[in-house]
């Protein structure tokens, strides 16, 4: 009798913090997901609406809202695939400073590309694997031209949503990338695609600049 009590005991103190760990997924929270996907929109329209901003301080201000929406660690590596592993650990500091400001170049670029002027959320998907993340599915809506389907992946952790990865008109930032990386690294090796990381980030850099002295 005892132990069966212990035991019951054991259960009721423990059962919620397993509550707590299987809903800290994005998929056991799409609401959330939801919510976290419009607040990111709802921000990057009143930066890019601003009329008081020039374009440096528009770009810094964008970045800043992708910078702290983006697991750029887990975008990074997912990026370069099997090659992580092979990094030094000298390089993989270096590898890493590189891909914070190219990545957010990414999106600075492909949202501008497209033509960025509002985001509709229309459903939400589940991401296959066992890490729980989540597709929110929307319809980006453009100054000019159709609408354009994005789906931004989003993973939960400690409470906090996270994009990891974003897929829009059947291209994927994650793997489209790896494949230009793999590419580079076969032909230079990892030091001369930390290198062009840095020209690029670079450029994106001396382009808002004169975009802004213009």
């Amino acid at each position: 009798m005892m132990k069966k009590l212990i035991a019951a005991c054991v259960l009721f103190l423990f059962a919620p913090l397993n509550i707590v760990a299987a809903q800290d997924k994005a998929v056991d929270d799409p609401k959330g997901a939801i919510e976290f996907i419009e607040r990111l929109s709802s921000e990057t329209v009143a930066v890019w609406s601003d009329a008081k901003m020039n374009e440096m301080e528009r770009d810094t201000a964008f970045k800043a809202i992708f910078a702290e929406a983006t697991d750029i660690n887990l975008l990074a590596r997912g990026m370069l695939g099997r090659h992580y592993r092979s990094l030094t650990s000298d390089q993989r500091t270096q590898y890493m400073a590189a891909m914070r400001d190219y990545i957010l170049a990414e999106f600075d670029s492909n949202m501008s590309e497209i033509g960025f002027k509002n985001l509709d959320v229309v459903g939400t998907k589940p991401a296959s694997g066992k890490r729980g993340h989540l597709y929110v599915r929307t319809e980006i809506l453009r100054d000019e031209g159709a609408a354009i389907l994005a789906n931004w992946r989003v993973r939960k952790k400690n409470g906090q949503f996270h994009i990891v990865n974003l897929e829009f008109e059947g291209i994927n930032l994650m793997i489209t990338n790896r494949d230009v990386f793999s590419s580079k690294i076969k032909r230079d090796g990892i030091d001369g695609l930390i290198a062009w990381l840095h020209r690029r980030a670079a450029e994106a850099a001396a382009e808002a600049e004169a975009a802004s002295a213009s």
